[in-house]
């Protein structure tokens, strides 16, 4: 083999084995728990210092870091980033019929792979994507736009300095810390699991369950038609008890709903 044959030989083989140490390293992060430890912290679009802000967030809040990049961390945005997402890319599926009669609560996404924006413009920053059949809460409606909840496939990025590392990988709330016989109702309640059929439970029409992952069955009370298109997928659910004390399977009143996959 001549000289230049075994040095291409040679260039190709480094250039493979960084490759593959590069995903090693990316697959071995875990995601965690972070807490700020400074106040008026950017989020940002990107991993660059010039890139726009998303929301400001103040010390002592938790984060969920999901990647790292460089000096940066990948965060799922918080409650109180803007997002939005164009009308015509979803379905309304929950009117307000009392306070503002005719006023969208909640909205089903009817097409694949639709971008969340940070601002109500085409033009603006790409913050998440969500897939069709996602059920998002609506907060306002700016023109053409429904301004949204923060989904769980939308990101931001914050410099590492501002993030404390806790040493545990995240641990997801699928379900609270207490015994069954301790929930009382109108406590409120953030649980994750599947979502499947179940038919009415008595008058409170609680017409499906969700089943975590440690098989306890909450019966769901909400709206039927959203419930109905997420069967069998992995949700988060946020809402209230409504069922009586000590009750064998808990009902929870649904406040929002999240697609988790």
């Amino acid at each position: 083999m001549s000289l230049y044959l075994k040095f291409k030989a040679t260039f190709i083989l480094v250039i493979v084995c960084f490759s593959f140490c590069g995903l090693a390293l990316a697959a071995a992060f875990f995601s965690f728990t972070g807490q700020i430890n400074a106040d008026k912290i950017n989020v940002r679009v990107d991993a660059t210092i010039s890139s726009a802000a998303v929301c400001v967030l103040q010390k002592g809040q938790l984060v969920e870091v999901v990647s790292e990049a460089y000096d940066w961390y990948k965060i799922r945005l918080p409650k109180e980033a803007p997002s939005y997402v164009k009308k015509d890319l979803v379905e309304c599926i929950n009117m307000d019929p009392v306070t503002n009669p005719g006023k969208c609560l909640s909205a089903k996404v009817i097409k694949d792979r639709i971008n969340i924006r940070l601002c109500p413009s085409e033009s603006s920053w790409i913050i998440g994507k969500i897939n069709r059949l996602t059920v998002v809460s609506i907060l306002s409606t700016e023109g053409n736009w429904y301004k949204i909840q923060p989904v769980y496939q939308s990101f931001g990025w914050v410099n590492k300095k501002f993030i404390n590392k806790d040493v545990a990988p995240l641990i997801k709330k699928e379900e609270p810390a207490v015994a069954k016989e301790d929930l009382k109702p109108s406590d409120r309640l953030i649980i994750e699991g599947k979502v499947s059929p179940y038919g009415v439970v008595l008058w409170r029409k609680a017409t499906h369950k969700l089943i975590t992952s440690s098989n306890k069955v909450y019966f769901l009370k909400g709206n039927r038609k959203s419930l109905n298109s997420l069967n069998y997928r992995k949700v988060k659910v946020s809402g209230k008890l409504i069922s009586p004390d000590k009750s064998k399977y808990p009902i929870v009143e649904i406040d929002t709903l999240e697609v988790l996959s």
